[in-house]
């Protein structure tokens, strides 16, 4: 366990294939560094084939505040996430997505609300996700009644964005949390089974101007990305235990 934090917030972004979002996403979190002394941003490229890699080391000279770092090899979301989690060094830890359809603003404020309750008290905060497309919804809904059934829990719109947490759940996420999709089930599970409130934000979901969307972008993307879960669901069933769960 860490027990010295340079910062207050660690801001995770995991980018796969994200180029010609890049430009836009590196402006935003640049100003949102120079603004805020005790937050840290660390870009993620998570083994991208779309020339990320070159764009990325190109701009490392220009932004010298930002935190990038590369996985070699794509592996899976959630991997790229805990790749990122090995390199932070906040307080309070958080991610979100890289295709700019969450205000990574919302991060801040969600930050400025709740840094004394994330640290003081049982709680995270997740986004709520608002104004999306009824397939979207239904995915949604239909996957949340299953994880509440099998684990008895009250988890709502699993991959809602941004994600914050207390740095105490870092150690667990590293050894334990799936490298895909599934991480964000993984955090909720584990600050469910130990009593922690989960706070939601309505937030909502802009429009993805650039770049094809990864996990459910698509129908079939949900159907994989459902399925998938669904998987995972059961095997963290069967093998589920007090010390998996134990922080």
């Amino acid at each position: 366990m860490r027990t010295i934090k340079k910062k207050k917030l660690s801001i995770i972004i995991p980018s796969y294939n994200e180029k010609n979002n890049l430009s836009s996403l590196l402006e935003k979190t640049n100003k949102i560094l120079y603004r805020y002394r005790n937050i840290e941003i660390i870009i993620v490229d998570n083994g991208s084939t779309d020339g990320s890699k070159d764009y990325l080391n190109q701009k490392k000279k220009i932004f010298t505040k930002l935190k990038i770092v590369r996985v070699k090899k794509n592996i899976g979301y959630g991997y790229g996430i805990k790749y990122g989690l090995k390199h932070a060094s906040g307080a309070i830890i958080s991610w979100s997505h890289a295709d700019l359809q969450f205000d990574i603003n919302d991060v801040v404020k969600f930050f400025n609300k709740n840094m004394n309750k994330i640290i003081k008290e049982k709680i995270i905060v997740k986004g709520l996700r608002k104004n999306r497309a009824f397939i979207d919804v239904f995915f949604t809904l239909g996957m949340s009644v299953i994880v509440n059934f099998f684990f008895n829990t009250k988890i709502n719109d699993i991959n809602g964005q941004p994600k914050m947490f207390s740095y105490f759940f870092v150690n667990k996420l590293l050894k334990f949390a799936p490298n895909d999709f599934s991480i964000d089930l993984f955090l909720l599970l584990l600050a469910s089974k130990n009593d922690f409130k989960i706070n939601e934000f309505p937030l909502k979901v802009k429009k993805r101007v650039n770049d094809k969307a990864k996990g459910g972008g698509t129908l079939i993307g949900k159907i994989k990305l459902t399925i998938s879960t669904f998987i995972y669901i059961c095997l963290l069933k069967l093998n589920s235990n007090k010390k998996l769960w134990k922080l």
